[in-house]
């Protein structure tokens, strides 16, 4: 919703004001009866300050907004996510792999995500696509040598908890 142009925006705008629309081609309006669910990484109040986007269509789109952090901000989704692409590709590939090395782990747990979950979910079919049936995905496996992370300052305790580095050293012992 926040890359369309004016003329779309005016269409949407009208759409949701009229309850109508007009057929490509066509020269009479149509009743319509929608709800609309708009998605966007676009912070659309911004872009009505700065003119790029209608003030009227974003109050009407702006009934109940959902604020979804990215994946960066919550990184105990990362485990659960992986599990899930995990069962996807290798059912999809028709490949079995025994899990990911240290390394893996604290490259996915340390990564940034610019392309949020979309981005996790093509490394996990990149490494089991490049990891040799039956082993372990490795890091290299994941990233290719330009996209590496740096340094983790996360990782995964037996447990599957995500703790900062400095912590792992007490991993064995309950959390208080």
């Amino acid at each position: 919703i926040g890359t369309l142009g004016e003329g779309a925006q005016a269409k949407l705008l009208r759409a949701l004001q009229e309850r109508e629309i007009e057929r490509v081609g066509g020269s009479s309006s149509k009743p319509v009866d929608v709800r609309v669910v708009a998605a966007t990484n676009v912070d659309l109040a911004a872009a009505v300050r700065d003119g790029s986007f209608r003030a009227d269509l974003y109050y009407r789109l702006n009934v109940f907004p959902i604020r979804i952090p990215p994946l960066r901000e919550r990184r105990d989704d990362i485990a659960l996510l992986v599990h899930h692409f995990i069962d996807k590709f290798t059912a999809l590939h028709g490949k079995r792999v025994s899990g990911f090395t240290h390394r893996a782990i604290a490259a996915l747990l340390g990564y940034s995500y610019p392309g949020n979950v979309r981005e996790l979910e093509n490394l996990i079919e990149r490494g089991i696509i490049m990891a040799p049936e039956g082993k372990a995905i490795d890091r290299h496996h994941l990233f290719e040598s330009d996209e590496l992370p740096a340094a983790s300052m996360l990782a995964m305790d037996p447990r599957g908890a995500v703790k900062p580095v400095s912590q792992m050293e007490n991993a064995d012992e309950p959390d208080e």
